[in-house]
């Protein structure tokens, strides 16, 4: 998988995400659209800390990203990570065995489980990242074992994802669920069909993935939409520029030609229709931003 993204600091982007996903658990429980306690550890920038010190700073944090950007990527942004427990704890529960995030960021997950059934976690990311992650992680794990967790650094530049999976002891003849969150938009189409094609390599019939993607006219920074513009931008200067940007047509094509089946295409306000106790989706323009689970056949 290949992006144009030197591996020369961990993620930015993944450190705000993380701090995006602290201040919305910081929220009242009735208000709070996700609970993930773990993910202000991961904030190393001394200013998104101080917007974690307090509640209300918390809620002015985001408030504030929602002025400027728009409400609808911080709703995305918390909510993905919503769905994707759900899809998490399905999958276990129907006897999943193996969980590959797919350029894992600072995703929680790890932490936050408590299944009964036994399963492997391969976090996949970039050296740099991952190191920043492990840190962290090494302090904060205490009740499970190495054995659960397979560390596997992946240069998207370089190496080969199906090479360093199977190396890793990643077992193609289980069933598993791909988690690959955050990452689409930042690589080339090219890298795109790469990892899909490695993906159908590596995943046994039954398998599923997750994945989201933003529209191909957000990632083009032609949106009419200034705040999704203001994103564009944002992704650019921070040196994570976005560089694919998929249709729901286009994603249904792309995952059909490496044979996975499409799903479900959710966009933010469906996220927020199942999961907003109130309907604050409505005044929302949908199609900035969706999520997708797809089957291996």
């Amino acid at each position: 998988m290949k992006s144009r993204r030197l591996d020369r600091r961990a993620s930015f982007t993944a450190q705000s995400c993380a701090a995006q996903r602290a201040a919305e658990t910081l929220q009242p429980p009735d208000r709070r659209l996700l609970d993930d306690p773990y993910s202000r550890y991961f904030i190393q920038s001394p200013l998104l800390r101080v917007c974690l010190i307090h509640p209300w700073a918390a809620r002015l944090f985001i408030e504030v990203l929602k002025s400027v950007f728009g409400a609808a990527g911080h709703y995305f942004l918390v909510l993905r990570a919503r769905y994707t427990d759900d899809v998490v704890e399905a999958a276990v529960g129907e006897g999943v065995g193996q969980l590959v995030l797919l350029g894992a960021g600072f995703d929680t997950t790890a932490l936050r489980r408590a299944w009964d059934n036994p399963v492997k976690i391969f976090e996949v990311d970039a050296p740099t990242t991952q190191a920043d992650k492990r840190a962290v992680m090494d302090k904060l794990r205490t009740a499970h074992s190495d054995d659960d967790i397979v560390w596997v650094p992946c240069d998207f530049e370089h190496d080969v994802l199906r090479e360093r999976l199977l190396d890793s002891g990643f077992d193609p003849t289980r069933p598993s669920l791909i988690v690959w969150l955050g990452v689409t938009a930042y690589l080339t189409r090219e890298a795109l069909d790469a990892t899909l094609a490695d993906l159908a390599a590596l995943c046994a019939p039954g398998s599923h993935l997750v994945f989201d993607y933003l529209d191909t006219n957000v990632v083009a920074g032609d949106s009419t939409s200034v705040r999704a513009r203001l994103w564009t931008q944002a992704a650019a200067r921070f040196g994570e520029p976005y560089l694919t940007g998929l249709t729901a047509a286009d994603a249904d094509a792309l995952l059909a030609s490496h044979g996975f089946t499409c799903e479900a295409h959710l966009t933010t306000r469906e996220l927020l229709q199942h999961y907003a106790s109130t309907d604050i989706g409505q005044s929302l323009v949908d199609g900035r931003a969706a999520i997708t689970t797809a089957q291996r056949g």
